[in-house]
C-alpha cells in the first residue's frame, strides 16, 4: 500500500485540482439550477463513476495505450469536444423553448415521467462529460505516479488514489449542489432561466472548442 507521507501529500494537491472550475463544474451547476438538487446529485454521481472508470482503465493499462496512440487520443479528444458542443447547444436550445402545461389527471404522471427522464439525462451527462475528457486520462497517468512507491504493487496504490479523488470530488460537488439549490429560486423566473441556459451553454461550447483545438 502507498506510504502515509505520499498519501498525505496527495490529498491537499488533489483537493486544489478538484476545486478548479472545468466542464464537470459547469455541468453540475447548470443541472442543479435548471433541474434541481436530485438531478444535480445524479449528475455528480455520473461524474465520479467516470473517475472510477478512468482509474480502472489506468490500472488495466488501457489509459497508457490511449496515451501511447495519437489516433486513439485524438478520437477521445474529439468525442469529448463534440459531446460538450452537444450539451452546450442543447442548453441554448432549451432557453428558447416555452413550457406548456399538461391538463387534466395526466399532469402528475407526465411530471413523474419527466423527472425520471431528467434524472437519467443528468447522470448520463455527468458520466460522459468526465469519461470523454482526455485530460482526465493525462491527469491520472502523469499526476498519480508522483505519489506511488515504485517498490510496491502499483494497482492497489492507483486504486486508493482514484478512490480518494472520487470521494473528494463527491464531497465538493455535493457542497456545490447544495449551494446552487439555495439560490435556485432566483432562477425560477423565466428570464433568469433563459439567461442561465444561454450562459452555461456558451461556457460548455467554449470548453469544447478549447478541448478540440488544444495541442496534445
Amino acid at each position: 500500500m502507498i506510504s502515509w507521507n505520499d498519501y498525505l501529500l496527495f490529498i491537499p494537491a488533489v483537493i486544489v485540482i478538484t476545486l478548479l472550475p472545468g466542464p464537470d463544474f459547469a455541468i453540475t451547476v447548470r443541472t442543479t439550477l435548471v433541474h434541481g438538487r436530485r438531478a444535480g446529485i445524479l449528475c455528480l454521481l455520473g461524474i465520479n463513476l467516470g473517475v472510477a472508470i478512468h482509474t480502472t482503465a489506468a490500472i488495466l493499462g488501457i489509459s497508457a495505450l490511449i496515451m501511447g496512440s495519437q489516433e486513439l487520443f485524438n478520437i477521445l479528444k474529439w468525442a469529448g469536444a463534440v459531446y460538450l458542443f452537444w450539451l452546450g447547444i442543447g442548453a441554448i436550445r432549451e432557453s428558447f423553448q416555452k413550457k406548456t402545461g399538461v391538463p387534466g389527471t395526466s399532469e402528475k404522471r407526465a411530471a413523474l415521467g419527466a423527472s425520471r427522464k431528467t434524472g437519467l439525462s443528468a447522470f448520463r451527462s455527468g458520466l460522459f462529460c468526465n469519461l470523454l475528457n482526455p485530460k482526465v486520462v493525462v491527469f491520472v497517468l502523469t499526476f498519480f505516479p508522483q505519489f506511488i512507491d515504485p517498490k510496491l504493487p502499483a494497482a492497489p496504490q492507483l486504486a486508493l488514489l482514484g478512490l480518494t479523488w472520487s470521494v473528494l470530488g463527491i464531497l465538493w460537488l455535493t457542497v456545490l449542489v447544495l449551494l446552487m439549490e439555495k439560490i435556485r429560486p432566483v432562477f425560477e423566473r423565466p428570464s433568469f432561466r433563459r439567461w442561465l441556459n444561454r450562459t452555461t451553454g456558451l461556457v460548455l461550447i467554449l470548453f469544447g472548442m478549447k478541448l478540440a483545438f488544444e495541442r496534445n
